[in-house]
């Protein structure tokens, strides 16, 4: 009983709806065939340029996407900070924002596959499709966010 009320009964009845299911379905899929392409692509290209030139490659890839991703956040960040001072709602910088760490992610991912996808997203057409999808359903958290940002400027 106690369980029950930490947890709202909507929320426990959304896992049982076959949409939800079948979402979850598809990502357990997507989390399994994504990791066995990106294996099978670094051994099909280990056997054609030598296996320790294409860890190599891998891992520098991954390296220089992450320092791209750093410099991309630390200016969307100098972004919102001057839309804060202004008292404007950075909505576009929340979904650039939302578009580079999921670049990031992807790049922390090793492989070729990841490292493709992720630095797709610091192009700004992809970015903001994809930041505009993962935003969608967070549009009032972020309102709170730039709220409590609004109270205590950051730094």
């Amino acid at each position: 009983m106690i369980i029950l009320s930490m947890f709202d009964l909507s929320f426990i009845m959304h896992l049982f709806q076959k949409e939800f299911i079948l979402k979850l379905l598809l990502l357990a899929l997507l989390y399994s065939i994504i990791p066995l392409s990106e294996t099978f692509l670094l051994l099909h290209l280990g056997g054609l340029f030598g296996n320790y030139l294409i860890l190599a490659l891998a891992a520098t890839t991954g390296l220089i996407g992450l320092f791209i991703a750093f410099s991309e956040v630390s200016s969307i960040i100098g972004s919102i900070k001057i839309k804060l001072k202004e008292g404007v709602y950075p909505g576009k910088e929340f979904i650039s924002l939302a578009g580079v760490l999921t670049g990031a992610l992807l790049l922390l991912t090793p492989g070729f596959i990841t490292d493709t996808l992720g630095l797709l997203l610091f192009i700004p057409f992809f970015r903001n499709g994809v930041g505009k999808f993962i935003t969608s359903k967070m549009e009032n958290s972020l309102k709170e966010i730039y709220e409590y940002l609004k109270l205590y400027e950051l730094e």
